[in-house]
């Protein structure tokens, strides 16, 4: 009797274990797959980030995304995780897919959203092997922002080649306006018109082009005197604002606004900061003339903003349901619109009827990726504005320029 209790009692017990363990495996089929999505960003456009993850997370509740920010470390973090090759599943680029993450992320090619990608910026996220390596989320246009109504009233046209252009400036000095205006009191501004020039001297060329060598070292760096001689011809033409070594981006926005400034290397935020200035401005973006004749405008078409997927990533399939999901037009737009760009997608169209036509105006045109974003290791754009505010101020002559271009691409590409 006392063995027959025992054996009830052993099978019930090992029948109690057995619910146990499945429940417990049932439990844990049941927790979602957790993943990890690193963003640089912050404010409002962190804040949209937020929103698509939540709303993916409740469509998805076999899948957990979330989100981890590293703060100003970010770029830091990144390179350590690299070097260790134990990244997060899902991260935000910020400019440098291809040229700073592109060996760490899984192409995307095969993936519906993909397919939604405007040509406008597919390329600047293609590597050389046609891999798309992030998705885009908005178009960061860049190029001249130039006045009209200046053109007119002088009567040239947009210039289309380097040549074109300085003739025409020529004519819009002895006509009594600037030609350019520079903002060199913040060496951001001064980099930038090296960056653009440098695109049009070195890599857009049909017959003088120099982009193969950037990409893999051999370039030979006595040919960046070329962007040195012509930034320093610009300032002794006297093409360039009286100040342009002091004056700010204020400056910039109130000489287009008020008619006597015709051209400024800006973005296309310099576009908005005018027409709060002047409503009626006759403001707009152009392409960056090509180097010679023969050669063409074009324009910059960076992201801003593009999130990639780790390629060993334990959860891919799950990472790309997420980058599908975020092709949504409402998501695509809050993110765009967070930083008043256009959006990256065919599906997605905007409200606002500035970035409407700034996207139409991107179509057909010749685009290309920032110079120091395609060309340059990571951290050197530092390195472009001490060589850009020193060349302009004439502190260092073009050649020893060019040897500090030379030994920090060395430095910073190993």
């Amino acid at each position: 009797m006392i063995r027959r209790i025992f054996s009830i009692a052993l099978m019930a017990c090992v029948c109690c274990l057995a619910i146990c363990a499945n429940g417990m495996e049932e439990a844990k089929l049941q927790q979602p797959e957790s993943l990890e999505f690193a963003i640089k960003e912050t404010g409002s456009t962190l804040e949209a980030y937020q929103g698509i993850v939540e709303r993916f997370n409740l469509a998805n509740p076999s899948i957990h995304i979330e989100i981890v920010t590293y703060g100003k470390d970010y770029e830091s973090l990144m390179k350590t995780k690299m070097a260790s090759n134990d990244l997060p599943d899902l991260w935000t680029t910020h400019g440098w897919a291809v040229f700073l993450y592109g060996k760490y992320l899984l192409p995307i090619n095969d993936l519906e959203c993909s397919a939604l990608l405007l040509d406008e910026i597919k390329s600047t996220e293609t590597d050389l092997q046609g891999n798309i390596v992030a998705f885009p989320m908005d178009i960061d246009i860049s190029g001249m922002i130039c006045n009209e109504k200046i053109l007119k009233t002088v009567g040239v046209e947009e210039p289309k080649n380097l040549p074109d252009f300085l003739v025409t400036c020529e004519k819009i000095l002895k006509a009594g306006y600037t030609p350019i205006h520079v903002a060199g009191k913040d060496a951001s501004d001064v980099a930038g018109l090296v960056g653009r020039l440098s695109l049009s001297i070195l890599t857009t060329s049909k017959t003088h082009n120099f982009a193969k060598n950037l990409y893999d070292g051999s370039f030979d760096w006595k040919k960046f005197d070329e962007v040195g001689d012509f930034i320093l011809n610009l300032a002794e033409k006297g093409y360039l604002n009286v100040d342009y070594l002091t004056a700010d981006k204020s400056g910039t926005y109130k000489g287009l606004a008020q008619d006597k400034v015709a051209f400024a290397f800006q973005s296309n935020q310099t576009i908005a900061e005018v027409k709060k200035l002047n409503p009626d401005s006759s403001v707009k973006m152009m392409g960056i003339p090509g180097y010679t004749t023969g050669d063409y405008p074009f324009l910059i078409s960076g992201e801003r903003d593009a999130v990639g997927i780790w390629k060993d990533s334990k959860h891919k399939a799950a990472a790309q349901t997420f980058v599908n999901f975020l092709a949504i037009p409402e998501n695509v737009l809050a993110i765009a619109e967070a930083y008043n760009l256009p959006p990256s997608t065919s599906n997605a169209t905007t409200s606002n009827k500035d970035l409407a036509v700034l996207k139409e105006e991107l179509i057909g045109v010749n685009v290309t990726n920032h110079f120091d974003r395609e060309y340059l290791p990571n951290g050197m754009w530092n390195t472009l504005k001490v060589y850009s505010s020193s060349i302009l101020s004439k502190e260092t002559i073009v050649p020893e320029g060019s040897v500090m271009m030379e030994k920090d691409y060395n430095r910073l590409k190993k």
